[in-house]
């Protein structure tokens, strides 16, 4: 059997022109983020001469943070059917309940573990490279990898069947027992010795089995499997093509402006510093003084004939405004492409706002939105419940039911939910009035309702249990019966009073 060495270096050809491709988007966006083959964090690569690119990468991938994974807004909801909830003898309303706690719990791991973050630098590659591989570990926080630092094999339905990420780590990170196993020595005069280290993902029924070599050896107790669809092993891609291993990037969609706005740019620049460079010339037979010239004060008069002294000109002006507008035109289809625009970016941002930035990003984008909301919002939702269950955050579902989880414009729908409940409660208080509509509509189930899709948490400790409010119920009665019972014995003390026979003497 093939080392996991000889398996990444055979997948690596079938990579080359997609990894050439994400290097050719990083030089004109994000110049390093893709980097040279045998470049390191010393290399200082070469700065591109427009910022349009960077610009566009920043504001998409920031729009798309901002949607994808808010920060007051849960990012999915978990739902079930009637019929299920039905099952488990709760009440669909009281089941959506307990779900909305499960997803805030998921919810509340995910900002713990500094996921945002990194999950901002993935949507960076994302847009530039279209393809980045995330790991979603059980501890810690997740990271990424770069599209030169793994190989990825697909089935015809797009699912990954082998992965071989490959890092380089410093040999006297790795334990004696590993060193030992691998057939490592740590030699005290190398500080600096790395050793690659190989992590292989592959596909095993429905599962995802990983290890990990070192100089062709397994390292011992690297082995684990996890349900591939709540596995934190994510090769992520831009936009899928069909047979194919590796996606589309947004930022090579648009290389051909990119690059022709960079050649215009560095022509008007070159353009713009030999214009600056002011040179004189001066008839060889002039009368002119050029020591007392340049020597002279401001307004100083001189003899001699102006003609005789010249500035060199390169009389391209008309070249430079036709590019100027050129630049200008490609620069405008670049903003547009990439959503170049102004969008309040608070700490708290609306449902709503979400929400049209969601439909927003889902018309300009054709359909890649809804790909995210599915490949990367979907899996990251799964892995993140899958990690709180394991940690007894969560209890475990009960077997046969399955939570659907929600994400992208579907969660975000849940403005428009609440606005038809909304509606249809004040149609029906319209026409039945307010007290029969309180006897005939279930209102604890409603305010169940409104809160689940508001995203209100904690709903039981708000709403009152039904012990509570038939205790409260009867306490009422009893200090109705009580006050009722009042006037009657006042009047029957008066008149036992009023028959005293001692009353009136002394």
């Amino acid at each position: 059997m093939k080392t996991a060495a000889a398996r990444f270096s055979a997948l690596s050809a079938s990579r080359s022109t997609v990894l050439e491709n994400a290097r050719t988007a990083s030089r004109v966006t994000i110049p390093g983020l893709i980097p040279l083959e045998g470049q390191n964090e010393h290399y200082t690569p070469t700065q591109p001469y427009q910022s349009v690119g960077a610009d566009g990468v920043r504001s998409l991938s920031a729009r798309l943070l901002m949607t994808l994974f808010p920060t007051n807004v849960g990012f999915f909801r978990l739902n079930v059917d009637a019929a299920v909830a039905q099952f488990t003898g709760e009440e669909k309303n009281a089941v959506d309940v307990q779900l909305a706690q499960f997803a805030q719990s998921a919810n509340n791991l995910l900002d713990d573990r500094r996921a945002r973050a990194v999950l901002a630098e993935v949507l960076r590659h994302l847009v530039i490279a279209g393809n980045v591989l995330l790991h979603i570990p059980l501890k810690d926080t997740p990271r990424i990898y770069r599209l030169d630092q793994y190989v990825v094999k697909r089935d015809s339905r797009g699912v990954p069947t082998l992965i071989i990420a490959r890092e380089s780590i410093h040999v006297s990170n790795l334990s004696v027992e590993t060193r030992t196993a691998v057939g490592l020595t740590l030699d005290p005069d190398k500080q600096d010795q790395t050793v690659d280290v190989y992590t292989v993902v592959e596909k095993r029924g429905e599962n995802h089995a990983q290890y990990q070599e070192i100089n062709g050896k397994r390292v011992p107790g690297s082995e684990s499997e996890t349900p591939i669809e709540k596995s934190g092993w994510l090769a992520l891609r831009w936009l899928a093509i069909p047979a194919n291993d590796y996606g589309r990037s947004h930022v090579t969609e648009y290389i051909g402006d990119l690059l022709a706005l960079e050649e215009l740019n560095e022509s008007m620049i070159a353009y713009t510093a030999i214009s600056s460079d002011i040179k004189f010339f001066v008839q060889p037979n002039s009368v002119i003084d050029l020591d007392v010239v340049v020597g002279s004060e401001r307004g100083s008069f001189h003899t001699g004939d102006a003609g005789d002294i010249t500035v060199l000109s390169l009389d391209k002006q008309a070249d430079f405004v036709i590019a100027e507008r050129l630049a200008s035109a490609i620069e405008a289809r670049v903003a547009k492409a990439f959503l170049i625009q102004q969008f309040r970016n608070a700490e708290r941002v609306t449902a709503e706002e979400i929400r049209m930035s969601s439909e927003e990003l889902e018309n300009t984008l054709g359909g890649t939105y809804s790909v995210l909301s599915a490949e990367l919002q979907y899996a990251v939702a799964t892995r993140y419940l899958y990690i709180a269950e394991r940690e007894k955050l969560i209890p475990s579902l009960p077997a046969g039911i399955k939570p659907k989880v929600v994400t992208g414009l579907a969660a975000l729908g849940a403005a428009a939910e609440v606005n038809r409940v909304r509606t249809w409660a004040s149609d029906v208080m319209g026409l039945l009035g307010q007290a029969e509509f309180i006897a005939k509509v279930d209102t604890t189930a409603l305010m169940n309702k409104l809160g689940v899709e508001h995203g209100v948490t904690d709903l039981q400790s708000l709403l009152k249990s039904p012990e509570q409010i038939e205790a409260e119920q009867q306490q009422a009665m009893m200090a109705q019966a009580t006050q009722a019972a009042a006037p009657g014995f006042m009047d029957a003390a008066m008149k036992a009073a009023s028959q005293d026979p001692n009353q009136g003497t002394e």
